[in-house]
């Protein structure tokens, strides 16, 4: 008699280097065997801060009022999976002389000391990382993130900075350190390794799916793939077949142990039927290659003086950054990945929006450039300015934030909507921090705004706004996620040996509870 891991190792070995349908195979038949949703993580940015007049909810609690930028994530009907911070800072955390949105990145994502800035040809502000980024951390410490392959993957969707700047462009650094000639303090520094983002879609899809196919990620290779798992439907059945034969050979007691190895071996047959046979499932579907055109803008550019632009570009940033939100997303069903990060620009943004500056309607003018026509702290973190020139920035602004907004909602609403292969919801198990580099157009270190999406089974307490007046170290909201990955309310004692900026630093109360 032939055993059913006898006839599993054939059928593996007959779909060749399709690896893909490999874990899609070990993944369902997990499933069969009851295993539940895995953590997941998925980090995510956006530039320049807030405008914290329209920022603000009103109220505290679960009790919270929303407000102008945040009310897409409300209209969304993602209020319980949302939890909003206000009153962040950088306290304790060098910047190495980096530049407010340069440093701000770098600081935001490792919470660890910059030791200094890159010698890069260009401007003077370019800050290296003292720590890995947390996402490597948490890939790091917690097994149950990692997966073969990849690993993670970062994204970003316009890579445009203003000279050369690595640190704007880049929110995920690795364990692994490198010396760089650094512009301050000047001569040779270490640094963590940045770990540059993917900027073109298909590249990130290839990285991730062209595992399914044997030879590669063209649509005849994915057809032929399928007919080749088609044609190995048999192995299944013949392995009922062969547990009916060890039923009546087997002694009665161990008739239970058959019943439900029967049972879960039919579970997955019919789950491998539909989600790959029958042409793919919402739960795990390899989707359709992105537009090989679609691409981040990249380059380096001093626009400063003339903020208008020819043309918007917003548009085309969001077909980049939904696309690679798709292929994240998909991966995360199909359980080929658990780690994540995705940029929607770079902290000195050049993205253009059209309509949105009220001294001129019809024009289309760029983020970052523009926002530097007010350099004042208390014009920006006040009340709508009296004068009319920084009354059309302001408000200019905040449209920008909630478009911000408004885009990243339609990305974790999707995450919400989709079941994995275990049938769960993704954003269940997935935490979505959204942070920014920051507070405000006079890079200002705080107080910074922040917001934390999905974790609802990992203990994630949504559905709240807290609001921190005396202020709280940006890495307390690494350690109140810590708590969910690592499932203790002392992250970091368990965190002790990472390097990251530790003095009073503490999980956030209320943030997280024991699922």
């Amino acid at each position: 008699m032939t055993s059913y891991r006898f006839k599993r190792r054939s059928f593996l070995a007959g779909v060749g280097g399709a690896i893909g349908l490999r874990t899609m195979l070990e993944n369902l038949e997990a499933s069969a065997a009851g295993m539940s949703s895995p953590p997941r993580f998925l980090m995510m940015y956006w530039p320049v801060g807030t405008v914290r007049y329209y920022f603000e909810p009103t109220g505290t609690g679960t009790t919270y009022v929303t407000s102008p930028i945040l009310r897409p994530f409300e209209d969304a009907g993602l209020r319980e999976d949302t939890i909003v911070l206000f009153g962040l800072n950088h306290n304790g955390i060098s910047s190495g002389n980096g530049g407010g949105g340069e440093a701000g990145v770098v600081m935001s994502a490792t919470g660890a000391n910059c030791p200094g800035t890159r010698d890069n040809g260009g401007e003077a502000d370019d800050s290296c990382a003292g720590g890995p980024s947390f996402d490597q951390i948490f890939l790091h410490r917690v097994p149950e993130l990692y997966r073969s392959g990849p690993g993670y993957v970062s994204a970003i969707a316009d890579a445009r900075v203003d000279s050369y700047e690595t640190s704007a462009q880049c929110m995920t650094y690795g364990y692994e350190t490198r010396q760089v000639l650094s512009y301050r303090p000047g001569g040779p520094i270490t640094e963590n390794t940045p770990l540059l983002p993917t900027r073109k879609p298909l590249d990130l899809y290839a990285s991730l799916f062209s595992g399914f196919m044997p030879g590669g990620g063209t649509p005849e290779n994915q057809a032929a793939a399928l007919r080749a798992l088609k044609l190995r439907k048999s192995v299944l059945d013949s392995s009922l077949r062969d547990l009916d034969r060890v039923r009546t050979l087997s002694p009665a007691s161990e008739a239970p142990k058959i019943d439900a190895h029967t049972e879960a071996i039919r579970k997955l047959e019919l789950q491998l039927e539909q989600a790959i046979l029958d042409g793919g499932t919402p739960a795990c579907e390899v989707p359709t290659a992105p537009d090989a055109a679609l691409e981040a803008f990249a380059g380096s550019k001093f626009d400063y003086s003339n903020p208008k632009a020819e043309q918007e570009d917003a548009t085309y940033m969001e077909r980049v950054a939904k696309a690679h939100a798709a292929v994240i997303q998909a991966a995360f069903q199909c359980d080929l990945l658990r780690v994540a990060s995705l940029q929607w620009c770079s902290a000195n943004d050049h993205v253009a929006f059209e309509g949105l500056y009220p001294a001129d309607p019809t024009g289309s003018y760029m983020h970052h450039p523009l926002s530097h026509r007010i350099g004042d702290a208390q014009t920006i973190s006040g009340p709508p300015p009296t004068s009319e020139i920084n009354l059309a920035v302001y408000e200019f602004l905040a449209s920008v934030h909630h478009w911000f907004n408004l885009k990243t909602a339609e990305i974790v609403l999707g995450l919400k909507n989709a079941t994995d292969v275990f049938g769960g919801s993704v954003l269940d198990t997935t935490i979505v921090p959204f942070i920014t580099d920051t507070a405000h157009t006079a890079s200002a270190r705080s107080p910074l705004p922040a917001v934390i999406f999905g974790g609802r089974a990992l203990g994630m307490q949504g559905g709240q706004y807290q609001n921190f007046s005396t202020g709280r170290n940006h890495n307390d909201l690494w350690m109140s996620i810590a708590q969910a990955y690592l499932k203790t309310s002392d992250p970091l004692s368990v965190l002790a040996d990472e390097v990251f900026v530790k003095t009073n630093v503490s999980p956030i109360p209320g943030l997280w509870a024991p699922p």
